[in-house]
Parts: C-alpha cells; structure tokens; sequence
C-alpha cells in the first residue's frame, strides 16, 4: 500500500489546483474578499484546533480535510486576486477622459512578419480634464517595422494614445480563444500603433535582472552566428540552447510538429540536467571539504537558475531547474525526496507564483510527460527483454517516448486536435542526435570568445543540428506522419484526464480494480465518439465563417460538405488553420472539402449554384454583387439570405427594389466602416440583419 505521508505536496496540490480552477470556471461562485477572508481564517481556526485537540491517528483525516478545504480556498483566492479586473488601479476602471497612457515595454520585442509585436505595461493615465494617475494592466501592442520599432528595448517607457481595444473573442466554432489565452497571462487589450502614434520618452525602467538576461542572451545569439551558424541552422540551435524560438522559420516548426519532435525544441530538464552533470565536473576540485561542498552546490544552484533566466522560465524549465534544486537543496541538508513529491512541489509552487499557469498548455503538456516517464516508462520497458545492449537502449528511449505521448495524448487531442504517428522514430534518432547538440552548443557558448576554436566547435553544432533538421524532414513526409481532425469535447476530454488517472494509479498501486475502472472510462470516452459520428452522418446545416478580408460559407450534408470561397482565402493556410479547421473537426469533416469560386456555377445532389444564387437545403442564397435584377421583372425575387460582402458601396434600396429577403447577411469581409453604413440603412427600412463580422451564423444542423 502506498504511504501518501511521502507525498505531502500531492496532497496540497490537488484541492490548491482545484480552487483554481474553479474560481475561472464557475463564474456562478463568486465570493466576496470578505467571504474568502472569513472563510479562511475559520477554515485556519480549525485546522490549528484539530492538530491539538484531535491527536489520535483515527482523526487525522478530519485535519486532512480541514486542510484540503483551506487550500482549495487559497487557490481560489490567488487566482481571484490574480485577475485584472479585481486591481483597484486597473486601467479600464478609468478610461473616461483618458487621452494618452504612460507604458512601460513589459516583453523583449519581437518581429514577426507583417510587425514588431511586444507587450507593454500601462503606468500612468492622462487627460485633458483629470489629473495623472497611477494605472494597472498589460496590453499587447503592434508596431510596423520601422526603424523606431526595433529600437525599443525591454524596460523602455513610451506614450501611447487612448483608447486601448479589446481583444476580440472567438468568432467561428471552435476557434482559438485568443482573449483567453492572453487574459491568462495577465493581457486584457490591445493597441495597434502607427509611426507617430507613440513617442518614446527617453527613459528605461527596467527590472536589472530581466535587463541583464536579455542583453545576455542577445550576446549569445550573436556569438552562435559568428560561429558559422545560420538560416534553419541557428533557428534551431537558438531555439533549443536558448529557448529563443523567433529565427525558427514555420516550415522547420511544421516538420518537428508532424514529426513529434517539438518538445526538443524546447528548453528542458534534459539541458538543465547537462548544465548540472558539466558544471558538477567542472567544479568537482571543491569536493574536499565540507564548506567547498556547500559552496560547489550554490554556485551549482546559482548557474542553474542563471540558464532558466536566458532561456525565457518557460514552465518546462522552471520544473525542471525546481526539481534539480530541490536534488541540490536535499543533498545540503542531507535529506532524500521521493521524485514524484518533487514534481508536485515544482507544480505547487508554480502556481503559487502564477495560478494561471494551471492553463497554459506548455505547463500542463509538461508535467504530464515528465508524469508519464516517471510513472509508465519502467512498466512499458519491462514488456518487452531484448539481450542486444544496442537494441535494448532503442527499446529503453521507445518506452521513454511511449510514455510521455500516453501521458499527454488527452491533452493533444483537447487543444489541437491531432496525433503525430511516427514519435517513436522520431525519438529514437532524434535523442542522441539532440544530446549531441546540446553539449556541443553548450561548449560553443562556453568558447564563443575563442577564435578558430569557436569556428570549429561551430561546424559540430551545425553538423548536427543539419542532420537533426534532415531528419525530421524525412520523417514528415512519411505518409500519415500527423493525423488531423481528431476532436474530443469537455466531457471526453475529462474521461480521457480520469483514464490516464487511473493508469497511472495501478502502476503506482497495482491494483487490478483500478486497471478495469480505467478501461471503463476509455470505454465511454469510444461510445461517446461513436454516438458523435453517428450523429454527424445526420447532419446538414450551412455556416458563414467570420473572416477579415475574406468570404466562406460552408454547406454540409452528412460528412461531405462544399465550401463557397475566394481563392485569395484558399492561399492562406494560417487562416484556414486558425478560423475553420476547428469547426470542420468538430462536425467530422474533411480539411480538404470541395471549393467552388464565386464566379463559377456548381451542382450536387444537395447544392446548386447559378450565377449569384444558391439553392441549399430548401432555402435560398442570393450573393450582392451590386448589380440591380432585370427591370422586366413583375416581383421582387424572394430569398431566405442575401449575402453582401467585399467593400461595394450601402444600397439597402436596390436591394429592397429587387429582393424579397427574410435576412440580410453582412459578411465579415465588408470593412467595418462600410458595415455599419449598412446597417444603418438596413434598420431605416426595417430589414432583419445579422453582422457576420461579428461573428459566425450557423444555420441547421
């Protein structure tokens, strides 16, 4: 039987982490600070009297309990305190009359294509009629690349104006909840800032170490190029040593996706674990006397957490650089911790620091692989016994990767809706060869400073990561390399968290009830499918995506459906991505449906189009293209929709004089200033509407 008083931090985390999420999910439970307040100090009451009063073995599960309640109160409260809209000088409580923000660059600023992205954290507000004032909150800004823009720095205070935008929620089905994601780290706008929209003040209020960590990391990205790495080369090189992923080109961050090789572009326990084993070497002339120990383990403390700092704190380092202090902390003080313990104090304190961590994909995607190595990867490699010691390592890194990819199957099918099917090959070519990238870059580093010594160990790193590169572009195109469209919703997603649970427990407990408990809730999770694409068969429905600049409206008949569009749109796959892929995984559609143009006619069994009309599950489509119908008709042509997009000018009137509509569709592609013109009209002569721009209509089903 498994001593739980081993693992005291797993038995904190879990109400802690609770209380967390509840206090994001469950809007209805909103306490009062009083409430929370009152409630813990009772809650704190009674833990402090049942430890004295209540001493007897067979009561200490009433202060277990006690306890759990507290600390699921504290993870409810820190993350409420945590939330912007609660600070007491957050900027939108006081946007009337502001007309300018003071603001301080928050994040290292970054290129991306179109613009120089960073995230700036607001200072002080002014305006024509009040006073400055002291402002609270994080907006995410965009520049265009100018040369002003890349002078920014991290730290740099510059005036932007007001008012600063919201983020805009998802607008199709099952979208990317982009607001959410940067609500969660603390972003509750945004700002996109011309050349002379903003003016630099001069001034740098920097924290020192952050500062410090940056100016470093940019020396070390500049030493890897004047070792002879570029292109593809140093992206990768910078990603994986520095975990700077931005030189990192997409059709490099495609080929390690589909060959499920992402997490080694990810800064790690594995980099962190050859820091530890190479400077322990290093330092190991201070292994003679006792004060020399204790002095070789803070510098060793001391560099490891120096590292996580240039390598961004990315939750999958500060697990492992956690972890490894822990190793270190144990060792001076002469105590041995359980590993499992160990990984939920990092989790623990984690949150502590940012709740939010709790739903970041990065942290739980993390915690769960290193889970499933320590848990699945000893029984996994047990199955099977291979007498060839090279064989036998093959098998040992398999069952390695085996195990993570358990472990974080729920969490890949959740939030991308994919499955990459050659991991184990990818894996078992990619953790030697990555290894060997790591010292090497490591060295680099170490004597970047060197001449010709720097050039040589240079050709290595490249050497290695070409081959790395080669690799996973060779593995990606295997056919079926990642399978996509593979949805799971909330309550299969929860099934599939409880299965992976429960596998884990019967390892770790070995009790056969456990195992048949978890084929049970796998079960559920394949009836719950079956029934989903039972009932996808049935479906039929037509829906008008939500898109900038572009038009698409999809019409669906069981598992088929075709897809009305602008070619423009069908060159751009990061939109097709992003807006419309989610929903077609949903619905258990293919991501390469039929595409008929606007200016071609097309028929089916279930579609027919003809010039701007659309005949589509007894309803009728008709498309404005601005032209007035033919004047020898007696009637207004009746249609279910009429849909006007591009940027043709308002004339509600020609459309009155000519149509009969129940609705008008104003598609997402019409500028906003255009749109509300429209809409304007639409109201004088009483015709329903519905803004597409605003976000999907979806029509049967």
């Amino acid at each position: 039987m498994t001593d739980w008083s081993k693992y005291p931090f797993v038995r904190m985390l879990i109400p802690f982490a609770l209380g967390i999420w509840v206090s994001i999910f469950v809007v209805a439970l909103r306490l009062s600070p009083t409430t929370l307040m009152a409630v813990a100090v009772t809650l704190l009451a009674m833990s402090v009297l049942t430890a004295f009063l209540l001493k007897h073995q067979r009561h200490s599960w009433f202060f277990g309990a006690v306890m759990a309640c507290y600390l699921f109160i504290a993870g409810y409260s820190l993350a409420r305190v945590h939330e912007a809209e609660v600070q007491r000088d957050y900027f939108r409580n006081f946007q009337t009359g502001a007309s300018y923000y003071v603001a301080r660059v928050y994040d290292y600023p970054t290129e991306r294509p179109k613009s120089v992205r960073t995230v700036l954290e607001l200072e002080y507000q002014f305006g024509d009629s009040t006073i400055s004032r002291p402002v609270s909150g994080k907006v995410m800004a965009y520049f265009p690349k100018l040369d002003s823009a890349f002078v920014l720095h991290y730290g740099d205070l510059i005036a932007i104006p007001a008012p600063i935008r919201e983020v805009s929620p998802p607008l199709n089905p099952e979208e990317f909840d982009y607001r959410a994601y940067l609500e969660r780290k603390g972003i509750t706008g945004q700002v996109y800032l011309k050349d002379d929209d903003w003016l630099d003040l001069q001034t740098n209020d920097a924290n020192p170490i952050y500062a410090f960590s940056y100016r470093f990391r940019d020396v070390l990205l500049a030493s890897l190029q004047r070792s002879g790495l570029s292109d593809d080369e140093f992206g990768v090189a910078a990603a994986i040593l520095l975990g700077y992923d931005d030189y990192l080109a997409d059709e490099v961050r495609k080929n390690y996706v589909a060959a499920g090789s992402m997490h080694i572009l990810c800064v790690s326990g594995m980099h962190v674990g050859i820091i530890f084993l190479l400077a322990s070497f290093l330092l190991g002339f201070l292994n003679r006397k006792k004060w020399q120990k204790t002095l070789k383990q803070l510098l060793l403390l001391a560099l490891i957490w120096f590292y996580a700092l240039i390598a961004g704190l990315s939750p999958s380092i500060l697990r492992a650089s956690l972890m490894i202090s822990f190793v270190i902390v144990g060792e001076m003080i002469r105590r041995k911790g359980f590993i499992i313990n160990s990984i939920a104090a990092s989790a623990f304190i984690l949150l502590c620091i940012n709740p939010n961590n709790l739903f970041e994909i990065g942290f739980l995607l993390s915690y769960a692989a290193v889970m499933g190595i320590v848990v699945l990867q000893r029984p996994i490699y047990n199955l099977l016994y291979v007498k060839n010691k090279l064989l036998d390592r093959a098998w040992e890194i398999t069952a390695v990767a085996l195990a993570a990819q358990i472990a974080t199957i729920p969490f890949t099918l959740f939030y991308f809706n994919q499955f990459t099917t050659y991991f184990w090959l990818s894996n078992l070519f990619m953790t030697p060869i990555s290894f060997i990238v790591v010292i090497s870059g490591m060295i680099l580093l170490l004597v970047s400073w060197i001449p010709y010594v720097n050039t040589l160990v240079g050709y290595l790193v490249w050497g290695a990561v070409y081959v790395m590169n080669w690799v996973v572009a060779k593995i990606e195109g295997i056919p079926y390399s990642i399978v996509k469209g593979l949805y799971v919703n909330d309550f299969e997603f929860a099934m599939l968290l409880l299965a992976l649970l429960l596998l884990m427990l019967t390892f770790m407990l070995r009790k056969r009830r456990l195992f048949i408990a978890m084929m049970t809730a796998v079960l559920v999770v394949v009836a719950s499918v079956t029934i989903r694409l039972y009932s996808s068969g049935q479906q039929q429905g037509m829906t008008a995506f939500s898109l900038r600049n572009h038009t698409a409206i999809d019409f669906v008949r069981g598992g088929e459906h075709v897809l009305l569009a602008d070619s423009a749109l069908m060159a751009d796959e990061s939109t097709i991505d992003y807006s419309l892929k989610g929903a077609w995984s949903k619905r258990h559609l293919s991501h390469h449906p039929q595409v008929v143009d606007f200016e071609e006619d097309y028929a089916n069994d279930y579609l027919c189009k003809k010039s701007n009309l659309l005949s589509f599950d007894g309803k009728l489509l008709a498309l404005w293209d601005g032209q007035k119908l033919n004047d020898s008709l007696s009637y207004r042509l009746p249609v279910d929709y009429l849909l006007v997009l591009g940027r043709l000018q308002p004339d509600v009137q020609s459309i009155v004089n000519g149509y009969d509509t129940k609705l008008l569709l104003i598609d997402g592609s019409v500028p906003r200033y255009l749109s509300e013109k429209w809409i304007s009209q639409a109201q004088n002569f009483g015709i329903p509407y519905y803004n597409v721009g605003e976000g999907a209509l979806e029509v049967g089903y």
